[in-house]
């Protein structure tokens, strides 16, 4: 008993002297860096040997086991799920719908590591499961990836999936490319199948870079002979679309004249009459503006260029 009043009596005695070199209210923090990352590595280390998870997604026939704290703190989709009063909150099997199971894996990884792979083959499914889990710095990545890939023979297609997933700077992305690439785009099998409504919006843009309306008008006669017996119709709206009155004189009579599609129909020879118009009556021109007659911001329209000069006295 004495002994250990003795050692309280110096353990006060050092508190006081403690105090007398050190205020009160001085203070430092102290900061691992390193910490948060290497605690995620630690965690994954645990979860690939099976222990400690309390929950198991599984997506078709396969399953993945995790901890739900990690996929709270990571994936917004599960935070929203396990720290909300969702009948998953309680569940150690989750059922998961509308994801791939590949990209499920990767994206459970990516929890845990804070890294994803990218590639050809799991961008798709990369995007749509990055969407589906609210993973916005994934989904940008993927958006990238795309964007940087884009094609005269694919970017339509990459287009329509981007609008399906709400995506929309890979939709800009791709507008913007199918802009400048108009021609080379306008020959692949993906313009040819596009819908009527789809072609129609895209022809209707001024932004469109094309030499001139030749390439445009020449597009809209392969779709339409795609499938003839279904498009055929269209035709005439489409053609309302193409800015004929700026095609060429001799493009108008040796191409769009001769052209059985435009001959049968009365609607196509109306539009095909107004762009003759346009040229054999050159002082009504401005009564005759209109939509047709606006040069596309990317069309260089053939003009001419008179140089006067001469020789001066003092030239000699």
């Amino acid at each position: 008993a004495i002994v250990s009043t003795m050692e309280e009596e110096e353990h006060i005695k050092f508190e006081m002297e403690l105090e007398s070199i050190v205020e009160s209210d001085d203070f430092t923090i102290f900061n691992q860096d390193d910490l948060p990352v290497g605690g995620f590595q630690v965690m994954e280390d645990i979860r690939r040997k099976g222990k400690l998870c309390d929950v198991t997604l599984k997506v078709d026939d396969q399953c993945f086991s995790a901890h739900r704290i990690v996929l709270a703190a990571v994936i917004p989709y599960f935070n929203a799920m396990f720290t909300h009063d969702m009948a998953e909150s309680k569940q150690k099997e989750i059922t998961m719908q509308g994801i791939d199971p590949s990209a499920l894996e990767s994206l459970i990884n990516f929890a845990y590591s804070g890294k994803v792979k990218i590639d050809g083959a799991n961008v798709q499914s990369l995007l749509v499961g990055a969407s589906f889990l609210q993973l916005s710095k994934v989904r940008e990545a993927c958006a990238d990836f795309l964007k940087h890939r884009l094609h005269p023979h694919n970017v339509l297609g990459i287009r329509t999936f981007a609008d399906t997933l709400a995506c929309w700077s890979l939709v800009e992305a791709s507008n913007r490319y199918l802009q400048k690439h108009f021609v080379e785009v306008s020959v692949s099998e993906e313009f040819l199948n596009l819908s009527f409504s789809d072609v129609r919006e895209i022809i209707s843009r001024d932004e469109l870079n094309v030499q001139s309306e030749e390439s445009v008008f020449e597009s809209v006669m392969a779709w339409t002979k795609r499938d003839l017996d279904q498009r055929g119709h269209n035709l005439p709206e489409l053609l309302t679309k193409v800015r004929m009155p700026l095609l060429t004189p001799q493009y108008l009579t040796d191409r769009v004249a001769t052209e059985n599609l435009i001959r049968s129909s009365h609607e196509c020879r109306d539009l095909l009459d107004e762009a003759k118009d346009y040229h054999l009556m050159p002082e009504r021109r401005p009564l005759l503006q209109s939509f047709r007659t606006r040069p596309r911001c990317c069309n260089d329209i053939v003009g001419l260029i008179y140089a006067v000069g001469g020789l001066t006295k003092s030239d000699g």
